[in-house]
C-alpha cells in the first residue's frame, strides 16, 4: 500500500502523512518514542531530544504550536511541541487508493466576518499608534459534516503539487493542510527558507490573472509586508551561524486560487544532530505569521484574535539522525474531527490595510481546503 493508504488504514493513535514537493511521500505509523516540550525553550529541548532518541536511518516527525503553551479544548493532544519516532515508516508515491466516494460535502458555518473586520481595524489602529509595525490577524471557520482526513489529504496532494501536504493524527482528530511556505530545509550543509508574504487573488481570465500578478509585484503595501519577512529571515539565519548567499530577486509564485510574493533565502552550515529543529526555533514565528516587533505582535494576537491557534502557523515537518530535515509553516490548514473541520487563515496587517480587503484575502486562503471539501 502507498503511504496515503497506510495513513488511511490507521484510525487511532499516532499517524503522520507527509509529502513535500519533489520528494516521495512518507507515512509514520505508531509511536516507538515520543517527546513533548513546552515553554520558551521548546525548540532547543526538541533538538536535544532528537539528538538523543534518533538512531541511524531513523526519522522523527514533529509539530509545534504557534505559541509556546499547551493547547486545550479542541487542541487537546497537540502540545506546544511534540516529536515522534514512528514504529514504522512507509515511503512511496503520494497517490493513494480511490477514496473519492468516502465522506460527504461539508457545510460551512461562518459567523466571523464582522468580528474579523473589527479586529483588523483594531490592529490597524495599533499600527497607526506606533505600537506595532505589522501583525497577522487570523480567523477560524467551521465546516460541518463527516469526512475522512485521508480523503482531504489525497485531494490536497492532487491540487497542490508545489506545496507540502501534511496530516498529523492524534486519536480521532487530525491536523492537516497544504503549506506553500518552507520555514527551513536542511539538506547536508545547504539551508533554504522561503519568505512568503504579499497576496493577490487569481484572475478569471489570463489577462486579468496577469494583471493581478503585476499589481502584486508593484504594490507598495505588499512590498513592505514582504520586506519585513525577508529581512527577518536573513537576520535570524545569520545569527544562527548560517553563511548566507547573496539576496536574490523577489518573484510572484502562482498557486491554485492565489498569487504570492516569494523570495528564497539560502546559505550553508555544517549539519549536526538536532540542527534542523534549532534553526526552526530560530525562525519561528516569522513576521509572515506573527508580526513585528515579534514579542509585541504575539502578545497582541493572544489578547485580541479571539481563538486558540494551536498548531496553525506553527512548524511541522521531520528530522533525521544527522540533524537534516524539513519544516514548513502550517498554513492552509484545518483541524479535522469526526463531525467536521475547523479551518484557519490569516492576513498581514500593516499601515494602510483595509479590513474588507484583508477579509477577502482570508477567504482566498480558506478556499485552499474548502474547495476540496464543499
Amino acid at each position: 500500500m502507498t503511504p496515503l493508504d497506510e495513513f488511511a488504514s490507521c484510525r487511532d493513535g499516532d499517524r503522520v502523512f507527509w509529502r513535500a514537493p519533489g520528494a516521495e511521500a512518507m507515512a509514520g505509523l505508531g509511536s516507538a518514542r515520543a517527546v513533548e516540550v513546552d515553554g520558551p525553550w521548546r525548540f532547543e529541548a526538541a533538538a536535544a531530544a532528537a539528538a538523543d532518541v534518533l538512531d541511524e536511518g531513523e526519522v522523527a516527525f514533529a509539530g509545534f504550536g504557534f505559541a509556546d503553551w499547551p493547547g486545550t479544548g479542541v487542541w487537546d493532544g497537540y502540545p506546544s511541541g511534540r516529536l515522534v519516532v514512528p514504529e514504522r515508516v512507509v515511503r512511496g508515491s503520494a497517490q493513494g487508493g480511490d477514496h473519492s466516494d468516502e465522506g460527504e460535502a461539508l457545510r460551512v458555518e461562518d459567523g466571523t466576518r464582522a468580528s474579523y473586520r473589527d479586529v483588523v481595524k483594531q490592529a490597524a489602529d495599533a499600527i497607526d499608534a506606533g505600537e506595532l509595525g505589522k501583525v497577522v490577524v487570523a480567523r477560524e471557520v467551521e465546516a460541518v459534516g463527516r469526512i475522512d482526513p485521508a480523503v482531504v489529504l489525497g485531494r490536497l496532494s492532487d491540487r497542490f503539487e508545489s506545496c507540502a501536504v501534511f496530516g498529523f493524527g492524534r486519536g480521532r482528530s487530525c491536523f492537516l493542510g497544504a503549506s506553500p511556505e518552507v520555514l527551513v530545509d536542511l539538506d547536508d550543509d545547504l539551508v533554504a527558507t522561503d519568505a512568503v508574504a504579499g497576496t493577490a487573488p487569481r484572475g478569471s481570465t489570463p489577462d486579468e490573472d496577469a494583471a493581478n500578478a503585476q499589481r502584486l509585484a508593484s504594490d507598495p503595501k505588499e512590498q513592505a509586508e514582504h520586506r519585513y519577512v525577508v529581512d527577518y529571515l536573513r537576520t535570524r539565519l545569520a545569527l544562527a551561524g548560517v553563511d548566507l548567499d547573496p539576496t536574490v530577486d523577489t518573484e510572484v509564485r502562482t498557486l491554485p486560487g492565489i498569487h504570492h510574493l516569494r523570495t528564497k533565502v539560502t546559505g550553508r552550515i555544517s549539519p549536526e544532530p538536532g540542527l534542523a529543529l534549532r534553526l526552526a526555533g530560530a525562525l519561528h514565528p516569522t513576521p509572515a505569521v506573527g508580526g513585528t516587533p515579534s514579542s509585541f505582535a504575539q502578545q497582541w494576537i493572544a489578547e485580541y484574535e479571539g481563538f486558540q491557534r494551536g498548531w496553525y502557523a506553527g512548524p511541522v515537518g521531520w528530522i533525521d539522525h544527522r540533524g537534516c530535515g524539513s519544516f514548513y509553516v502550517a498554513l492552509r490548514s484545518a483541524l479535522a474531527f469526526s463531525e467536521g473541520l475547523r479551518l484557519f487563515a490569516g492576513a498581514g496587517i500593516v499601515a494602510g490595510s483595509d479590513p474588507e480587503q484583508e477579509l477577502s484575502e482570508t477567504d482566498v486562503k480558506l478556499a485552499a481546503i474548502l474547495d476540496v471539501v464543499t
